[in-house]
């Protein structure tokens, strides 16, 4: 199995597949690479990099706690043990916060930023109250009800549902909680001005407490654009992965940012 390996860091789980422009997907916490399975199709028209986060499913632990220069060095990690110097950065929820700060403290290395259910810090009372509670259910090491409940949020296919349980079951709950903190604590919103490349906000039209951070990316991003994916909540990539698909890649043709090889 392929891992980014690098002296006195912990190892990271990654798979990549298809040619062409290197697109790498983070994932929110705990739930890891199966998190973009459905975007597989993408494939046809660009490079897909997926990863587990240090801490989560089949990537290593580490003993200190979790800062967002050492997530985002993953990342660059990720992308140089596939021999890529620059990418389309994609995250999704928790690991759009991660995207963010990439792009921001890797800009040569970033040709695109896609949000998917993305906010620049955690304000809104419902989605603060998520975060808490992800916190204390990895602190009291429940992951069998967080793997149920996270599984079966993004999975209607039961064996697709019970591969990312099984996956879910090998994250660290205590690595899992500090990357829950950091995620509730963390901002980049007096440096979203500094975003210099197309960015691309996909919401579902049904996750209401998350899109009101959309006016913030539209004020103060110069390159943005938002989309709505109908009959959905939260859970773009796994409940509506056909049109989360063609709307990505929609935005790459018409960016010019599709290269294959």
């Amino acid at each position: 199995m392929p891992y980014a390996k690098q002296k006195r860091q912990p190892a990271i789980y990654y798979e990549t597949i298809g040619k062409g422009t290197p697109v790498i997907l983070i994932p929110p916490p705990g739930v890891g690479h199966l998190a973009f399975r459905y975007q597989i199709p993408l494939m046809d028209v660009c490079m897909l990099i997926m990863f587990d986060i240090r801490g989560d499913c089949r990537s290593d632990r580490s003993s200190e706690p979790i800062t967002m220069s050492q997530l985002t060095y993953d990342v660059k990690r990720v992308l140089d043990a596939n021999n890529v110097d620059n990418a389309i950065v994609c995250g999704y929820s928790n690991g759009a916060l991660i995207a963010q700060e990439f792009a921001l403290t890797y800009p040569e290395k970033t040709l695109g930023l896609i949000l998917i259910g993305g906010y620049p810090e955690v304000k809104t009372f419902l989605l603060e109250k998520e975060y808490q509670i992800g916190i204390w259910a990895a602190k009291n090491e429940l992951m069998t009800l967080l793997a149920t409940a996270l599984a079966k949020n993004h999975f209607t296919d039961k064996q697709h549902a019970d591969e990312l349980y099984q996956e879910i079951k090998r994250t660290d709950p205590q690595m899992l909680a500090s990357q829950y903190h950091l995620g509730l604590h963390h901002s980049c919103l007096n440096r979203l001005h500094q975003l210099n490349v197309p960015l691309l906000k996909i919401y579902g039209a049904d996750d209401h407490y998350i899109q009101v951070y959309q006016y913030l990316f539209r004020h103060l991003v110069r390159d943005v654009e938002v989309v709505y994916v109908d009959k959905t909540k939260h859970q773009v990539p796994t409940k509506s992965p056909h049109a989360c698909n063609a709307l990505i890649k929609e935005w790459m043709t018409r960016k010019n940012l599709i290269h294959l090889n």
